[in-house]
């Protein structure tokens, strides 16, 4: 078991005369290190230098040893630590009696390469040669090792040490990947996992509310695995999201630091969270002072939370506050005594100065031991005498008051030690080994203790108890860290808290927030996310292309509420419910009907209890003057009502994806790496239903000429079959045959079991080894010796005296040294048979190139692994994939590729929306809401269309508004229109009459050219009706309410004046009145008119000019029509317009109801008082209904008391004449007008 690969020459093996009949070390390891003798030896592995710096590899000559440099206290203390925990046993009469603990201490200078060299030394042992003896028994060189404290390291050597079951101790490795048992079945820890602290730091997240942060990683299993863990268990939580991830590079990269820091300054995350070394964060926060990147909250990984090299004055003002995962912290009684009597080691210091204690010392008082370097008494440098005083000296060896990777150790050592005494204890013939055997230390193997160490259960003077679970883990527990930053300027680590996992109460998360010191102006925790919260009344819409936790706020449409923080989607209120102005809840609608308790319903109930009252009146007076003939009219009012309607509510919600079963699973289409691709193990009958046309990447395939023809001539060893039956030939033709070669297992024969003789031909079974037809990482193999060959051969085809290496000399077989290989491999450049060329790139690296490759399924059942394509990359074209899919087999009914999305694209007209909790490619299609669209595929926002355009029944594109206005092309506005040239002909029709009997009594009588401005005013009236019909234009907007206006009260001005000259001429007829008639003569009742008309022609010419009426497109009355109408510009105007005709009309009306009753058989005065009361009752009605109606409606309503107050003025003034003018034509006359009798003849 002494590790075999170490040792490169063995006579019995080889026999050659340069070669000696002892075994020697291939080399020996120039390494730091401390040794104890004992009957039992413990290794370590700790890191006592912060750097190493390694030669450069030209292997042109023996490659020198690394060197390291930066002396770590923090390292040794460990180191020391485990020394002194050996110690402390060897002085327990109670564990391990009579047996003396030694130990073999390593420094892995904080590399790979070196904690390897370490591994191996411990196990190996440091004699340069010794003899090989028939039994090789004793006790191997160490029975354990503790340590490596990084997790690659520790990966890497128990990957090794753990084939021979060597037990591995880590103090500090916290990979997760640590746990598998089956790559690491040895491998033990005093460490949480990292998967565990993983967990705590996210529950840290969720405690104070950061959702958004930033994560950097050491470039190692370490970091590179914690990012792994982080990003799955943040994911699953639904925690948070990461702004961004970065490795932090090996080496001092400036650029790359600056890079990352810029990366750290642009994101809006305040939480930065870093598992790395503390040399890693040593070089970062170099940059992160440059830059003076602060307002930041750090977290911590145990492995930098407790590190002093970070606490300093400089860096506070960046780190302070920082929350961190910290180790354990436990006490370790007598531990600083034993530090105080270190001493050097001045007998035995080797030729190297490796020793690691004199090291220290040369460090703590900076001097020098004999023989000193060059020049270091020339530069007045101090000699070390070995009688110097620690305790005169301040160094942090001594601070044992937060001991937590020693206190790891010091239960490492323990368990290692508690293991041990278990074994030793064990009664012979009662042993848990086969046979019930017991271990000893004569023959102790390694494994054995494994076994031990797997139950060890003990509990530590500080009184914690220590156990290993199945997978080799210790107790899950973590302290909780805050760098207190303290107004002196010191900085003080204090414990905040505690996470733990328990098997009862699962796990525990316990912290003080009153002790954490956060380091910002407010004093409290910052506020860490990508988006603040959405509250109720929008939804979510995640930003494409950023994490999850990355959304905007999208208020919810009108008649949409989302009453829910963070609502993914808003939900449409039912029918008779409408969203709050907040859109966070449904409110009922607003009922819309004349009220009591509006100005309006006020003004109408007045008016109409009013008129009941006049009526009333009215009723009394016509039962008192019964026999008085009296014309009267009846006003009706109508009521709108709402019908309610109670909508129905459905739901279709998409059931669970269906499950498939365990038996029976087909319609999958499979792709293989090229682990699997070519396996025939797999193509079988059985599985081709479910595994026909699967896709696979395969290796590059190739021919090797000969290698049938060589394989055929392979026979069994007969003459050299060693004991253990371990020769491959020999157990393949046992295979091949299914025989034994003597002497053959017991119960063999018996059993009728065939002897093989070695004679049996391969020919004559099937054998998938002769199957050469499909070589692909045999070829590899074939080329990866044709490499070595061929380096081999360059390198002995050297001419001495011209060779690569130092003093241009050459390699031989006599002095081979495998470094000299790599030279010339790395230069090897050749061709197969096959064609291929093989050469390596600067990493070692072939050419990348794979097949593509289809399971095809033949009709008759066999299976044909055909090749469609390859894939490969080049310096010139990058990467290529080429496949020809007309070859390729699907295995559907279809025969065409199967269709694999979590979720089908969304089409145009509706928008993607995530489902919650789901990966990215899991969303539901949302139809876009009403007046938004979205016109491609996939998209993640509807977007509004522009004012004017509406969207498509489909909401895939925009199209213009309808437009609404009152058209000539409609039926209303057809009848209206009809109804105003109707007007317009009547009044052309009467005023042809009257003109035509101009002469006549009836025509003359109360100024006939009045009359004639009367028709030509109704006439206008009529046409006037017409600009509000048809598209509103500037000119009709404002022509519109002006030539109504003016018309209407040229018309009410002659009426007017009519009325006030019948009343004159009634009081001429009186004693005295005839003064009365000079104020009414021609030219004075023309000005009047004049006068009257002028006014409304200044009131509106001041208000064209000051606000002039527009058109304008009104979107409020409907949400997909735009309504064409033309803004009023100015409401006083529009109402001094309106008032001015309403008061001329309302006075027209007084006086001729004073003139009713005067004494003519025709009194015009009560057609004008008729006239007005129909005039008037019209706009009474118009005010409220113009400002009820919408849109369109408002115009015909205007239009509409336009023609029915013409009409009422026309008929009701010239009915009566023009039905005496042509019906009644005897009455037309001077005489009847007048009142008087006709005589008779």
């Amino acid at each position: 078991m002494y590790f075999t690969l170490l040792y490169s020459y063995i006579s019995s093996v080889v026999s050659s005369p340069i070669y000696s009949s002892s075994c020697r070390l291939q080399g020996q390891f120039h390494l730091n290190e401390m040794h104890k003798a004992g009957d039992v030896v413990l290794g370590g592995i700790f890191r006592i230098h912060f750097f190493s710096v390694f030669p450069d590899l030209s292997f042109t000559s023996e490659p020198p040893h690394p060197t390291c440099h930066g002396f770590d206290v923090v390292g040794f203390r460990m180191a020391e630590t485990m020394a002194f925990a050996i110690d402390e046993i060897n002085r327990n009469s109670n564990l391990l009696p009579n047996v003396t603990l030694g130990y073999s201490l390593y420094d892995n200078c904080f590399k790979l390469g070196i904690g390897f060299r370490a591994g191996l030394s411990a196990a190996s042992g440091q004699e340069d040669q010794f003899i090989l003896d028939d039994t090789c028994a004793g006790t191997p060189p160490v029975i354990g090792i503790v340590g490596d404290s990084s997790s690659t390291h520790s990966i890497a050597i128990s990957s090794v040490l753990g084939l021979y079951r060597v037990p591995m101790v880590s103090h500090f490795a916290t990979c997760s990947c640590l746990s598998d048992r089956q790559k690491f079945p040895s491998f033990f820890r005093t460490i949480p996992s990292d998967a565990f602290q993983v967990q705590a730091m996210i529950q840290i997240m969720k405690r104070f509310g950061w959702s958004w942060a930033g994560l950097l990683v050491s470039d190692d299993d370490y970091g590179l695995h914690a990012a792994r863990s982080f990003q799955s268990d943040l994911a699953q939580s639904g925690g948070g999201c990461l702004a961004y991830l970065e490795v932090l590079p090996w080496g001092n990269d400036r650029d790359e630091l600056r890079r990352i820091v810029d990366e750290m300054k642009k994101s809006t995350a305040r939480v930065v969270i870093v598992f790395a070394h503390e040399s890693y964060m040593i070089n970062l926060m170099e940059e992160v002072v440059r830059q003076n990147v602060t307002d930041l909250q750090w977290m911590a990984s145990e492995s930098w939370t407790a590190a002093t090299a970070l606490q300093t004055p400089d860096l506070m003002p960046y780190l302070a506050g920082t929350l961190g995962i910290a180790i354990r912290r436990g006490e370790i009684p007598g531990f600083r005594e034993f530090l105080l009597q270190i001493r050097p080691d001045l007998h035995h210091n080797n030729s190297y100065g490796n020793n690691i204690v004199n090291q220290f010392w040369e460090f703590t008082f900076r001097c020098k031991f004999t023989p000193p370097p060059a020049g270091w008494v020339e530069a007045e440098g101090t000699l070390c005498t070995g009688q110097e005083i620690l305790a005169d000296v301040e160094t942090e060896l001594f601070d044992v008051s937060n001991l937590r990777p020693a206190y790891n150790v010091y239960k490492a050592v323990y368990a290692l030690a508690y293991a041990l005494d278990d074994m030793l204890q064990c009664e012979p013939g009662r042993g848990p080994f086969s046979g019930h055997t017991c271990g000893n230390l004569q023959r102790l193997e390694p494994w054995q203790l494994v076994f031990y160490l797997e139950k060890v259960n003990f509990t530590t003077t500080f009184g914690d108890q220590v156990s290993f679970d199945e997978n080799g883990d210790a107790l899950a527990i973590y302290d909780v860290m805050n760098w207190l930053w303290l107004p002196d300027g010191r900085t003080k680590v204090q414990n905040v808290g505690e996470v733990k996992r328990s098997a009862l109460k699962g796990e525990e998360f316990i912290i003080d927030e009153d002790k954490i010191f956060w380091n910002f102006e407010s004093k409290k925790p910052p506020r860490s996310v990508c988006s603040e919260s959405c509250p109720p009344g929008t939804r979510m819409a995640r930003k494409k292309g950023e994490p999850v936790c990355c959304f905007d706020c999208i208020p919810c449409s009108e008649g949409e509420i989302s009453n829910e923080t963070d609502a993914m989607e808003c939900t449409s209120c039912p029918e008779d419910f409408w969203s709050s102005p907040q859109r966070d809840h449904c409110v009922p609608k607003k009922t819309e009907f004349l009220s009591y308790h509006e100005p309006l319903g006020i003004g109408l109930t007045a008016a109409s209890l009013l008129g009941t009252c006049m009526c009333a009146v009215v009723l009394g007076i016509f039962i008192y003057h019964r026999s008085t003939p009296i014309v009267s009219y009846f006003a009706t009012c109508s009521c709108l009502s709402d019908r309610q309607k109670f909508p129905s509510f459905f739901r279709t919600i998409p059931s669970d994806a269906f499950q498939v079963l365990r038996q029976n699973v087909t319609g999958l289409q499979w792709m293989a790496s090229e682990a699997w691709t070519a396996s025939t193990v797999l193509q079988t009958p059985d599985l081709m239903p479910y595994l026909a046309g699967t896709l696979g990447i395969a290796i590059r395939r190739g021919e090797i000429p000969g290698f049938r023809e060589f394989l055929l001539q392979m026979l069994p060893d007969l003459h050299h079959n060693n004991s253990y039956g371990n020769s491959m030939v020999n157990q393949f033709w046992e295979f091949t045959f299914q025989c034994r070669f003597p002497p053959p297992p017991a119960g063999w024969v018996e059993a009728e079991g065939t002897l093989c003789t070695g004679q049996e031909n391969l020919e004559d079974v099937e054998t998938e080894l002769l199957d050469i037809s499909n070589l692909r990482p045999e070829y590899n193999v074939y080329k990866a010796v044709y490499a070595l060959a061929y380096a081999l051969d360059d390198m002995l085809q050297c001419e001495s005296g011209r060779g690569p290496f130092s003093g241009h000399s050459c390699g031989n077989l006599k002095e081979l040294e495998p470094w000299q290989l790599v030279y010339y491999l790395e230069k090897v450049n050749f061709t197969t048979a096959f064609g291929d060329q093989v050469s390596f790139d600067e990493n070692g690296d072939a050419l990348a190139i794979y097949d593509v490759m289809n399971w095809l399924w033949l009709p008759d059942g066999e299976t044909k692994v055909q090749n469609v394509g390859e894939v490969k990359r080049s310096a010139f074209k990058g990467e290529e994939l080429t496949i020809d899919e007309d070859k390729i087999f699907w295995n559907f009914e279809s025969k065409k590729p199967p269709r694999s999305v979590c979720s089908e694209s969304c089409p145009p007209g509706t928008r993607m929306a995530r489902k919650k909790g789901k990966p990215v490619c899991c969303f539901d299609c949302i139809p876009c809401s009403e007046g938004e669209i979205s016109n491609k595929t996939d998209a993640m926002e509807c977007t509004s269309c522009p004012e004017d355009f509406w969207s498509s029944p489909h909401r895939d594109h925009c199209v213009p508004k309808k437009t609404d206005f009152l058209s000539y092309h409609e039926p209303l506005g057809i009848g209206l229109t009809a109804a105003s040239l109707l007007g317009t002909c009547m009044c052309a029709v009467v005023l042809g009459i009257f003109i035509c009997h101009r002469s006549t009594p009836i025509v003359r009588a109360n100024n006939s050219e009045l009359s004639f401005q009367l028709l030509l005013s109704l006439k206008l009236c009529f046409l006037c009706s017409l600009l509000f019909i048809g598209r509103p234009r500037l000119w009709t907007c404002q022509l519109r309410h002006a030539a109504f206006g003016i018309s209407f009260v040229l018309c009410v001005s002659c009426i007017l004046v009519k009325t006030m000259v019948v009343l004159a001429v009634f009081k001429a007829s009186k004693p005295g009145g005839g003064d009365s008639l000079k104020w009414f003569g021609a030219m004075q009742q023309r000005g009047t008119v004049i006068a009257l008309t002028s006014v409304q022609a200044a009131i509106c010419t001041a208000w064209i000019v000051s606000a002039s009426p527009t058109p304008h497109k009104n979107t409020q009355y409907y949400i997909d029509k735009i309504v064409y109408e033309c803004a009023v510009g100015s409401t006083v105007g529009f109402a001094v317009l309106l008032g001015y005709i309403g008061s001329l009309a309302s006075l027209s009306f007084l006086i001729a109801f004073i003139s009713r009753n005067l004494p003519d058989s025709f009194n015009e005065a009560k057609l004008i008082t008729f006239s007005m009361l129909i005039f008037c009752a019209v706009w009474v009605a118009f005010v409220p209904a113009y400002i009820s109606s919408p849109g369109k409606y408002a115009d015909a309503v205007e239009v509409f008391a336009i023609l029915a107050s013409s009409f009422g003025v026309l008929l009701a003034l010239f009915g009566p004449k023009c039905y005496i003018i042509l019906l009644r034509p005897e009455r037309n006359t001077k005489n009847a007008i007048m009142g008087r009798g006709t005589s008779k003849l």
